[in-house]
């Protein structure tokens, strides 16, 4: 008997309708990520949100593990196009360089605050999972790199000298703190941002990349 081809672990769908299952499937599972904040549920759970059956879940994959990394792999996905896509514009035709940075700066944080549900039960199976650990430092690489374009590309639109390795420590720097102020590595049930306020918090990240940026 032939096998069935697999992308990422999961088993191709061959109609239409096995895809639109699978869609069921993927929205239970983004469901439960938000609820419990972690990967701390069964396929039972996942069958029953999704309403389909645990075979029909069996039948395109092997796993929850593997479950969790397709439904990763495709959300990040997602996210790494809306990172390029966002980031990139968001410092062209500002009227200074540091405008041009704030808006790069709170471009990226914002995504990271709004998709905070979603990568902060990922920050912690990967603790466990190295695949899917792998795959957040994939999308964080290419974040970076998006970043770090967007800041050479406003510096060289308002003539300021700067190196790429000081737009990757900026990054770094930039980065941590978002983690830290975003709680991204905890259960997502808590909510961090509830006790300072976001706006002060997205100043403060543009300054500190402002003067990592322009010191000498």
């Amino acid at each position: 008997m032939a096998t069935r081809s697999t992308v990422n672990g999961v088993a191709e769908p061959k109609q239409r309708r096995s895809r639109d299952s699978f869609a069921k499937v993927r929205s239970a599972v983004l469901q439960l990520l938000q609820e419990r904040g972690n990967g701390q549920f069964s396929i039972a759970e996942v069958s029953a949100a999704a309403g389909l059956s645990v075979g029909t879940i069996y039948g395109r994959v092997s796993s929850k593990a593997d479950l969790l990394r397709v439904v990763q792999n495709e959300e990040f996905d997602r996210l790494d196009a809306e990172t390029r896509d966002r980031v990139s514009a968001a410092g062209l035709g500002a009227a200074t360089f540091e405008q041009a940075v704030t808006s790069v700066v709170t471009a990226y944080a914002e995504l990271l605050r709004q998709n905070r549900e979603l990568l902060s039960p990922f920050f912690l199976l990967g603790v466990e999972d190295p695949a899917i650990r792998d795959r957040g430092r994939q999308s964080g690489d290419a974040g970076q790199a998006v970043f770090v374009r967007a800041m050479l590309t406003a510096a060289e639109e308002h003539h300021v000298e700067l190196a790429a390795a000081r737009a990757d420590w900026a990054f770094e720097v930039f980065y941590s703190l978002s983690v830290r102020y975003l709680g991204l590595g905890v259960a997502a049930t808590v909510s961090p941002e509830d006790n300072y306020d976001w706006n002060d918090v997205l100043g403060r990240l543009a300054d500190t990349v402002h003067l990592i940026l322009t010191s000498s």
